[in-house]
């Protein structure tokens, strides 16, 4: 008989089944670390919604679902898995009938899951069960030991310099980074319910006082045009306490006027360079992509990222 129950975090045999079914679906994962990450605030939500589908013990299926806040307060993120031995027995089915009243009753309004392998299974199981496909983006990887790093000696272009830092933004910045951030809104549109913030000084000091409470070390480099003194480009990564050996990229962005310059690819591999000289236990780095944003997906590939896998986002109004 099919059991499906809120995840105890204080019962062992509940944690080291729903490790059993991490690890089957993704065999590389270590399991001290998933049951240890249970018990640890993640960074990026305001509260977890987690699941376990067990059979005759055996743990079976799993959801963690993360509820955001501000502006995203109604919407939740994350996946529905199944362990491969017990795929096509109902178990995601039954797991996603149990999730959404979990959801309903804490007011959320949007359902999303994001990295489902694209013309996979999980994509069509999804899509017959009432999701949408919101958006279609590429995973890229870069492995430090397969890179060159000479690819990464660029310059600023003429007019331009390179600065970067770590945590806050310098205070005679911080209005030109809000306004380079705000180019994100500028990016290729996805259909998916994540609204990206409307951004002011006020909300870039907002941000970084939150990844410093969570423990995020967030670097930022940027481009400055040296005739005025602003910030036209940036790129950063948020270094999340457990990141030792991988870690994924945060954003890109150039203001439309400094478009067409190169300055995406001086951001980002300065970013690379500071990563290799201060991190050298880092092994890998990814990053995600609209796929129609052909522009950035070339500039990661002159980097030294290859494409890894495509993958969707699947969106059901609740």
């Amino acid at each position: 008989m099919l059991e499906i129950k809120p995840l105890d975090l204080d019962d062992d045999a509940e944690l080291h089944a729903y490790a059993d079914v991490r690890i089957a679906a993704h065999p590389a994962s270590n399991r001290e670390q998933i049951i240890a990450s249970l018990h640890e605030k993640h960074p990026d939500f305001d509260e977890m919604v987690r699941l376990i589908a067990r059979r005759d013990g055996e743990g079976v299926g799993i959801t963690s679902v993360g509820l955001l806040g501000g502006l995203n307060a109604r919407l939740a993120i994350g996946p529905i898995t199944v362990h491969p031995a017990h795929r096509g027995q109902g178990v995601g089915t039954a797991l996603l009938d149990a999730l959404l009243p979990e959801l309903r009753a804490r007011g959320q309004d949007t359902f999303e899951s994001w990295g489902v392998i694209k013309g996979s299974v999980g994509e069509h199981w999804a899509v017959a069960r009432g999701f949408r496909v919101a958006a279609s983006r590429v995973m890229q990887l870069l492995t430090f030991a397969g890179t060159d790093p000479a690819s990464w000696e660029i310059e600023a272009p003429p007019g331009y310099r390179l600065e970067r830092w770590i945590g806050t933004t310098p205070e005679h910045l911080l209005a030109s980074v809000a306004a380079t951030r705000q180019s994100i809104h500028d990016a290729p549109a996805m259909e998916s319910a994540l609204r990206a913030p409307e951004w002011t000084p006020e909300v870039v000091r907002a941000e970084e006082a939150e990844a410093r409470a969570g423990g995020v070390e967030h670097r930022v480099a940027v481009a400055v045009e040296e005739a005025t003194g602003l910030v036209v480009a940036l790129t950063d990564v948020p270094l999340q306490p457990g990141d030792s050996a991988h870690t994924r990229w945060g954003s890109t962005m150039v203001t439309p006027a400094h478009r067409g310059h190169g300055l995406a690819r001086a951001v980002k591999a300065h970013m690379l360079r500071w990563l290799l000289a201060d991190r050298p236990a880092l092994e890998s780095v990814d990053t995600g992509t609209d796929a129609t944003n052909a522009v950035m997906i070339r500039v990661n590939e002159q980097l030294g990222f290859v494409t890894d896998r495509e993958v969707v986002v699947v969106s059901r109004s609740l």
